[in-house]
Formats: C-alpha cells, structure tokens, sequence
C-alpha cells in the first residue's frame, strides 16, 4: 500500500449550485425551445441556448465589477 494517498475534497457552496441550475438548466433550456419554436432548427437552438447563458454570464460579470469598482 502507498502511504502518500491524498484525500481531495470539493466543497461547492450551495448557491453555487442554485445559479446553475437556474442559470443553465432553466434559462438555457427555455432559450432552447424559444428559439427551436421560432426556426425549427435543433441546430440553431443550441447554439443560441449556450450563446445566450454564456452572454448572461459575461454580462452579470461585468456589472458585478463596475459595483466592485465604484
């Protein structure tokens, strides 16, 4: 047996988790069917799905940083 074994542990804090399951799974998903509604491409959607929560997320970025800032 190998006496240097490392235990590593993730502590993800919960509103970590809340942000992504509203953020990516809710958001994104609504933006998916929106979008595959209005083209009828599956294709198109999906980009439009990861495009649209990655803009969420940059944008949110940005504002939480202006705040930082003043």
């Amino acid at each position: 047996m190998d006496k240097n074994r490392q235990l590593v542990v993730f502590i993800i804090e919960g509103s970590t988790i809340r942000k992504f399951i509203i953020l990516d799974i809710i958001i994104g998903s609504g933006i998916f069917y929106m979008v595959k509604f209005l083209v009828s491409s599956i294709w198109i959607a999906w980009v439009s799905s990861f495009l649209g929560t990655e803009g969420i997320k940059r944008v949110s970025r940005l504002l939480k940083n202006k705040r930082k800032m003043k």
